[in-house]
Formats: structure tokens, C-alpha cells, sequence
């Protein structure tokens, strides 16, 4: 019973910490500013600088925001196959929120529990498998990140709307492949970094006796 309470509680710290790097992540909108220089997004959408970024704070805020209300950027016209697929990526959104939610309560149960009974055996187990997830998913990112850039798409949507055309959708424009690269490539450091503060401090309490 230990040890499936333990895998439980793991799984669900995993996850918790997965989707709280993805919100974090997706809500640091500083790692998109610095590519709209970086990547020269002005030069590839044909927008100025100030519009990219009132757009793209549009774009985040609206997947972000509880309030579910019509698509429409500031700026830049959206075509309907367009706001079809933002309002699924936003449900996608609210949906992480909510497990988020789901796992925080679990996993703060969970860790209540383990420090009432003096084992920790679980952080390790979490440690192990969140180092193991970068690890995993950085392999086809490297190879081909176009590759599982489309799969990706093909696997959380049941259209093809996520596939723009510039002229009726331009927001596809200030949105090139490689900031997508970044932002994932900051979860998966995000996600082992979190792995290894994890070992750590389970390292330090087993130092001081606790199992």
C-alpha cells in the first residue's frame, strides 16, 4: 500500500510540476519579446514591434483568461478557421489549469502525509521521473523539431485549422517555428531543473534521517 500510495503521489507531483512549468512558461512573455528582435519578427510579419507585442499580449491574456469571449485580435484580422483554432488551443489552456488545480490538492495531501510518517521515498521517485521526461522528448525535438512540431498538432487537434494561411491568418507571421523552439526548449530546462532541486532536497532529508 506504501509503495502504490507512493507512485500516486509521484505521478501526481510529476504532473503538477509539468503543467506549472507550462503555465509558467507560456505566461513569460519576456522569452517572446527578446526573439521578436532575435529572430527579426518585424521583418518576417511586416508589423512593427509595438503591434507585435500589443498582438501577442492579446494571444497570451485570451489563453490565459478564465472569461471565454470572442477571439479578435487588436490589429490583425483572424479569418474563422483562425478563431476556431484559438478557442481550442485556449480550452487546452483551461484544461492544464484545471489538472494543474486537481494535482496541487493531491499533492499537497500527499506531502502532508509523507511528513507525518517520515518518508519521503516519493520525492526520488518524482525526481526520476520528471529527469526522465526532458530526456525522452528532447531526442525528437533535436532530430526533426519540424517533424514533431507538425505531430504535435496532429496529435491535440482533430483539424487542420492549425495550419495558416498568411493571407487570410497573419498572425501565423510574427509566429515563427523557432520561438515555439525556444519555449519548449525552456520547459524541458525548466522541467530538469525542477527534477534536480527535487533529488537534492531529498538527498539533504535523507542526511538528516528522514527515510
Amino acid at each position: 500500500m506504501k509503495k502504490i500510495l507512493n507512485i500516486i503521489f509521484s505521478v501526481c507531483f510529476s504532473i503538477l510540476i509539468i503543467t506549472g512549468v507550462i503555465k509558467f512558461t507560456v505566461g513569460f512573455k519576456e522569452i517572446y519579446y527578446y526573439d521578436i528582435s532575435n529572430l527579426d519578427i518585424p521583418k518576417l510579419s511586416g508589423l512593427t514591434e509595438e503591434e507585435i507585442r500589443l498582438n501577442y499580449d492579446y494571444l497570451i491574456d485570451y489563453n490565459l483568461s478564465k472569461d471565454k469571449k470572442e477571439f479578435k485580435m487588436p490589429t490583425i484580422p483572424s479569418s474563422p478557421q483562425g478563431k476556431i483554432h484559438f478557442e481550442e488551443v485556449r480550452d487546452i489552456f483551461q484544461n492544464i489549469n484545471k489538472i494543474f488545480n486537481i494535482t496541487l490538492v493531491i499533492s499537497l495531501v500527499g506531502i502532508i502525509i509523507n511528513i507525518k510518517n517520515k518518508n519521503l521515498s516519493f520525492l526520488k521517485i518524482t525526481s526520476i521521473s520528471l529527469i526522465s521526461i526532458p530526456v525522452i522528448l528532447s531526442i525528437p525535438i533535436i532530430i526533426n523539431f519540424e517533424y514533431s512540431f507538425t505531430m504535435f498538432h496532429k496529435l491535440m487537434f482533430d483539424n487542420d485549422y492549425w495550419i495558416f494561411n498568411p493571407k487570410i491568418d497573419p498572425v501565423i507571421t510574427m509566429l515563427p517555428e523557432a520561438f515555439f523552439f525556444h519555449a519548449g526548449l525552456m520547459m524541458l530546462a525548466l522541467i530538469f531543473l525542477s527534477s534536480m532541486l527535487i533529488y537534492i532536497i531529498y538527498r539533504l532529508l535523507r542526511k538528516k534521517g528522514v527515510q
